[in-house]
């Protein structure tokens, strides 16, 4: 049994080492920035929504495929994968609105650090609830938050204590739809409503740049950062088949 409990404790131990993120001062940083696009036009879904319709309609657009005429894609979360040590994590209070009857905003970088934060609103008249479930490798889901907000104004703050990526849902609006990647270290944004995206002060190397959005199939591009340099990646998606 002890050396059972020995090697348990060495490989909780391996663990750590594998998915810890160091901060250091990085002097020499490049930049890696660009534009993600969609392969073209695609047509946004309608949302049907079948409670409080006196306020909500009785249907929205659901902003899945926001699409700038030069197919510039808006909610791509790019993300530089496994990298090991550099800048500082930022200091954060990651806010999700219930707003109109959407997530505000519907997809989001958050940070995971001591200290940090997550705001949850409702900016509406009537109960809403934040359902974030965590997407497995297997691709279930495990819930990490649920909580009530009953009252319009009403603010929950709760640590930041998971990573990866979380699908959000309202079970009291089945159509309210967003997505949150909880990152450990800042090497993690999400396209603008022009597709771009940018991110600074990256130690010289070579990584593996993952890029995610709702509706499109992901992309993996190998890249590589010099000293003080900037690496251009654009990159095209196309739209998930059905299932």
């Amino acid at each position: 049994m002890r050396k059972l409990s020995t090697l348990g404790v060495i490989a909780l131990a391996l663990s750590s080492v594998v998915f810890s993120y160091q901060e250091i001062e990085v002097t020499n940083g490049g930049v890696i920035k660009g534009k993600i696009k969609a392969a073209k036009k695609y047509k946004d879904p309608v949302l049907k929504i079948t409670k409080n319709t006196d306020y909500c309609g009785t249907s929205k657009p659901a902003k899945l495929y926001e699409i700038a005429p030069d197919l510039g894609l808006k909610n791509a979360i790019v993300v530089i994968k496994d990298i090991k040590k550099g800048k500082p994590v930022p200091k954060q209070e990651c806010v999700l609105d219930n707003k109109d009857c959407y997530f505000d905003p519907l997809v989001q970088v958050c940070f995971r650090k001591k200290g940090n934060k997550f705001v949850f609103k409702n900016s509406d008249p009537f109960l809403h609830n934040v359902h974030i479930n965590k997407i497995l490798k297997s691709g279930k889901e495990r819930t990490a938050y649920n909580l009530a907000l009953p009252k319009k104004g009403q603010v929950i703050r709760k640590p930041i204590r998971t990573r990866g990526l979380h699908k959000v849902k309202c079970d009291a609006h089945a159509w309210m739809w967003g997505y949150v990647y909880i990152s450990k270290h800042p090497y993690a944004t999400v396209t603008n409503a022009k597709g771009e995206f940018v991110i600074k002060d990256v130690p010289p190397g070579k990584y593996k740049l993952w890029i995610w959005h709702p509706g499109m199939k992901e992309v993996v591009k190998e890249v590589e950062v010099k000293a003080g340099g900037v690496t251009t990646v654009n990159v095209t998606m196309t739209k998930k088949a059905k299932k």
